[in-house]
């Protein structure tokens, strides 16, 4: 299945959007922890982020990533600590829908006895946003699932159905997008449609924060790191060219007999 242009294509539909939205996002974390039962999940975490920035959100297993992307959209409750985005607290909550923010993971929910264009609709409709019949069309061609847009999602593979959820938040317009290791399941022009959406995305003016073992593939594009270890952040920098602190963090949990490429 091949992609070509997957960037124009994003461009194209990302450009009426941003050109008519503010493009003014703040959000900021403010000594946030997460427990369960007696173990920290997340310590103490203070966080800005900006309007223009991509995150690459690092560490080895365990560090946290997960915990803190999903306290981020609201789909967990912090222990301690208050995010807040434009100045707004969040509130926390599996039920409500905050049409700001986005997460994207492999297992992203999506309705298996819907088709592939009827879960677009729906969460159109959840999330009150209208779309033309033709900008359905256009968000499922650039995902490569033009094909497949009356299938049933049910008859997908994992890796067509996180095509789906980048088309479908693609459609969604979040501010906030947090994306959750989404390379495992994707093959090469579904990496090219990820990473031309998250680049349009962030040159915009929003904010997207990727959790991610693929080291070396998110630095090429982020404008920051971030490294959580055992639940407490580590590391914090904008990206810089050399960025010789960052390569001395990311060694810790690289893969054995792995090296930065230079």
């Amino acid at each position: 299945m091949n992609l070509p242009y997957p960037a124009i294509i994003v461009e194209h539909l990302l450009y009426s959007f941003y050109s008519r939205r503010e493009k003014i996002l703040y959000v900021e974390v403010r000594r946030l922890s997460k427990a369960y039962g007696f173990s920290w999940a997340l310590k103490d975490i203070n966080l800005e982020l900006h309007a223009g920035e991509c995150v690459a959100l690092l560490g080895p297993n365990g560090a946290g990533k997960t915990t803190l992307l999903k306290l981020l959209c609201g789909l967990l409750q912090p222990t301690t600590g208050e995010i807040h985005i434009d100045g707004a607290k969040l509130r926390q909550g599996p039920a409500r829908l905050e049409p700001t923010i986005g997460f994207l993971s492999p297992n992203d929910h999506l309705y298996d006895k819907l088709t592939a264009q009827e879960n677009l609709r729906l969460f159109l409709a959840l999330y009150n946003r209208e779309k033309e019949h033709g900008e359905l069309e256009t968000a499922l061609a650039a995902a490569g699932l033009a094909d497949w847009s009356r299938e049933y999602v049910a008859s997908l593979s994992s890796g067509m159905r996180c095509r789906l959820s980048i088309a479908k938040w693609l459609l969604l317009e979040p501010k906030l997008l947090l994306v959750d290791e989404p390379y495992g399941v994707l093959d090469g022009s579904g990496v090219d449609f990820l990473e031309a959406y998250l680049k349009n995305a962030r040159d915009r003016g929003g904010v997207v924060v990727m959790a991610t073992h693929h080291v070396a593939r998110v630095a090429a594009f982020c404008s920051r790191a971030v490294i959580l270890r055992r639940g407490r952040m580590i590391f914090d920098e904008a990206k810089r060219a050399p960025w010789e602190s960052f390569h001395r963090a990311v060694g810790e949990f690289l893969p054995r007999g792995e090296t930065w490429p230079s």
